[in-house]
């Protein structure tokens, strides 16, 4: 399968699949092959952290999603899946219409509105839907959810080699004066000639705004949680810990400071560090990778 950098957003997906499939944890240690490709999906798959909490309260207008005037979360979350401009064709659509979208608050987040998009650029599809809810209308710090639903992105669509990725992601961010509670869950899943592989977890962290006026301009994350990693042969079963991760709305690729570990249970330790936006090291059991 050729390389794109779509498919190394290898962390998040599956945990419905490896409940049906009835794969068990192993108990092997990660290999540092498989703690390589870990690493890969981790740190790539930061955008999309970070785009569903990025300036939730605004309006994003992008060619990239067909000309629209989308809330942030919704556009952020479009915009992570990395399609290009250049001869995008798109399709988009909301329900209901903006013009009759209730926003008492006046935050650009509708008490519930569903958006549906599918692009194509060249070969390269996008599509799938995103429901977008405010938790309390009357309160515009009161925070909000957003879903996806069935949102792929395939390439060499309809062809012998397609590949591709699916996510399903579910954020509930909700007001606990004066900090967040934000619950992440996410399903990803890559497939293509390799087969098809992935990642699970759902965890929910405290935020921690730094300024109160402005609660998603920047802030800190902490959570403990763990983390499920499914290779061709095997699923691991990680126990994570986020500590002092720095968000912040500037940076739509990563955290710009703080470190998450991941520690299987023979003690092997991935130890992803964020030292400034795009800036990230990895280690495994001390080890640069």
């Amino acid at each position: 399968m050729q390389q794109r950098p779509y498919l190394s957003l290898l962390a998040t997906g599956l945990l419905g699949l490896l409940a049906a499939c009835g794969q068990q944890p192993t108990t092997d240690p990660l290999t540092k092959s498989d703690a390589q490709k870990l690493k890969d999906s981790l740190v790539q798959s930061n955008k999309y952290l970070v785009a569903a909490i990025a300036s939730p309260s605004g309006v994003v207008t992008t060619n990239r999603v067909g000309g629209q005037s989308l809330p942030s979360p919704v556009a952020n979350i479009l915009l992570a899946s990395g399609l290009e401009p250049q001869s995008i064709n798109c399709t988009a659509s909301e329900t209901p219409p903006k013009a009759q979208q209730q926003d008492l608050d006046n935050d650009k987040i509708p008490l519930q509105a569903r958006y549906q998009v599918d692009c194509t650029v060249g070969d390269t599809r996008l599509k799938g839907g995103i429901l977008l809810k405010d938790k309390d209308d009357n309160n515009p710090k009161s925070g909000y959810t957003v879903d996806t639903d069935q949102y792929e992105l395939t390439f060499n669509t309809g062809k012998a080699n397609e590949s591709g990725l699916k996510l399903d992601l579910d954020v509930d961010v909700t007001w606990s004066n004066p900090n967040y509670a934000v619950r992440y869950s996410f399903n990803f899943e890559i497939y293509g000639s390799d087969g098809r592989f992935g990642t699970t977890y759902a965890y929910t962290a405290t935020y921690t705004p730094d300024n109160l006026e402005a609660p998603f301009a920047a802030g800190t994350f902490n959570y403990e949680g763990s983390l499920d990693f499914r290779t061709a042969t095997k699923l691991y079963r990680l126990s994570g810990k986020a500590t002092d991760l720095k968000f912040s709305s500037a940076c739509k690729e990563t955290f710009v400071s703080g470190s998450w570990s991941l520690e299987d249970t023979r003690g092997n330790k991935l130890l992803v560090v964020y030292n400034a936006c795009k800036n990230v090291t990895v280690t495994y059991n001390g080890e640069a990778l």
